[in-house]
């Protein structure tokens, strides 16, 4: 996207655009992200620059044992546009997004993974659906263009249980997205304020998507490559989620 699409960005959200704030908000969450939060800061900025942004990043982390927070500390210290949140213990990602969603400033809010299986890179992407009039712009591994990299058997059963979990959610609820589950999206701030859920876990991605459908706004997907986690240790328990994941469905498509 060329940078003048970017700043379109100020028109398309206007009226809500507020002088003196941020336009645009990453939030993430994190635990024990130490290495891959060192070098996934200092690339969100180098794309806020790259595409003269007016961002700010805003982390929600879980009291991570690695130093994570202490990390982000420096950052807060080198960057006049981080925010750090820190939680008395590890209540999960999805709780981590929704926390962070509270404390954003910006017109348009993202949530990403921290371990690099989203490319901030694609930021632009979302910024250039959200002009076309869109509230709600969701990453998706299973629209033409879009893969899962599959690098391990451990991956290959996370694949098929999100391939399952996506058509189930969609089946079931009538949204006409094919990937509910990953964290990669971008919503208007109007959406961030009047969308409630109650899932704690994973689970809050999809019923965030659903309640913002069913409130009428416009929703759009965009293809991504979701790439497998370059370092660290995934913190997802694939039998617990999935069963959690599946009474959360339950519970949205009989409500």
């Amino acid at each position: 996207m060329e940078k003048q699409d970017s700043n379109k960005l100020i028109d398309a959200c206007a009226p809500m655009c507020r002088a003196g704030m941020a336009t645009i908000s990453v939030v993430l969450g994190t635990y024990n992200e130490a290495d891959n939060i060192t070098r996934l800061i200092p690339l969100i900025e180098s794309m806020f620059k790259a595409e003269n942004l007016n961002g700010e990043i805003v982390v929600v982390d879980d009291s991570s044992p690695d130093g994570t927070a202490e990390i982000i500390r420096r950052f807060e210290s080198e960057y006049d546009n981080i925010r750090l949140f820190s939680r008395p213990g590890k209540l999960g990602h999805g709780s981590a997004i929704a926390e962070g969603y509270r404390h954003t400033q910006g017109d348009v809010v993202f949530s990403m993974d921290t371990d690099f299986s989203h490319d901030p890179a694609d930021i632009p992407r979302f910024i250039a659906k959200i002009n076309e009039g869109f509230d709600f712009v969701q990453a998706s591994r299973y629209v033409r263009g879009g893969s899962y990299e599959v690098k391990s058997y451990e991956t290959l059963k996370k694949n098929v249980a999100s391939r399952v979990g996506n058509v189930l959610v969609r089946v079931l609820t009538g949204v006409p997205l094919h990937d509910f589950t990953t964290s990669f999206r971008a919503v208007r701030r109007e959406v961030v304020l009047k969308v409630m859920t109650e899932s704690a876990g994973n689970s809050f991605f999809m019923e965030f998507a659903v309640r913002a459908y069913r409130m009428g706004f416009k929703l759009a997907e965009i293809p991504i490559v979701f790439k497998d986690r370059v370092s660290g240790k995934s913190k997802l328990k694939l039998g617990k989620q999935s069963f959690t994941m599946l009474k959360e469905l339950l519970k949205l498509s009989l409500s």
